[in-house]
């Protein structure tokens, strides 16, 4: 399925510090990871909306592996029961050291399948979370900082992204392919960080990276995967997962 993505400028003050990025909704923390394996010089943390380490391990078969190589070996900070709408309530930025050069965000999903049977009714809820993600993403910022998005297929317009970007106050830079090399929407300018090379144990599997879930992601070969909102792991009815309304 192609893929398109958004990348999103708040202000137009550069910051020269570290580059420090935050993924929020990271289901079993692969972006994360493959993020921070093809750019080892910047900072990565790495959120998701499940309460726990446990709970994230009990979810998705790869993340015992995956939040132990952002712990130990790349020692980076992995936040629990973030809520895209809602971040600021978990991550401290107050001072602009703290805050963020860029917030990610790939295929938000609500997980409410009831949707599903109203196309109106899950473009408009999905309108609201894009809204309320902006909102949010800002207060966390550097000046000069942007707010990534990727969506798939029509969902930007049905979505009507342009809409929540702008009645946040934002104003979409650019949009590129999931498969083109990450540094061309990730800086603002030509990064003086290199790529990392990939290593044989990095690239994702074949269905993760082209499969009915997947796109063609630059990152697959870091091994990000695109994983359904309830895990691999869950055993019970996509009906039966709560979603806050």
């Amino acid at each position: 399925m192609p893929s398109d993505t958004a990348s999103i400028y708040h202000t137009n003050t550069e910051d020269k510090m570290l580059f420090k990025a935050i993924t929020v909704g990271d289901g079993d923390l692969s972006f994360s990871l493959a993020l921070k394996r093809a750019y080892p010089q910047i900072s990565v943390a790495a959120s998701t909306l499940l309460e726990s380490r446990s709970e994230l391990c009990r979810t998705y078969s790869n993340a015992t592996v995956t939040s132990k190589e952002l712990l130990e070996q790349w020692k980076e900070r992995v936040i629990y029961g973030v809520d895209a709408t809602k971040i600021e309530e978990k991550i401290t930025a107050e001072s602009e050291e703290q805050k963020f050069d860029i917030v990610l965000f790939n295929h938000p999903h609500l997980g409410d399948k009831a949707l599903l049977e109203s196309e109106k009714r899950h473009a408009e809820r999905h309108y609201v979370l894009l809204s309320h993600y902006f909102y949010s993403a800002k207060s966390i910022l550097k000046n000069g900082g942007r707010i990534h998005i990727c969506l798939c297929g029509l969902q930007p317009q049905t979505w009507k992204i342009w809409n929540a970007a702008r009645n946040a106050g934002l104003q979409i830079v650019a949009e590129e392919s999931t498969a083109c090399p990450v540094h061309k929407w990730l800086f603002k300018e030509k990064p003086s960080y290199e790529l990392a090379d990939v290593q044989p144990h990095y690239p994702s599997k074949r269905k993760y990276r082209n499969g009915k879930l997947g796109s063609k992601h630059f990152l697959a070969r870091y091994g990000y995967r695109h994983r359904r909102t309830g895990g691999d792991l869950f055993t019970g009815s996509e009906f039966e997962i709560n979603v806050e309304r």
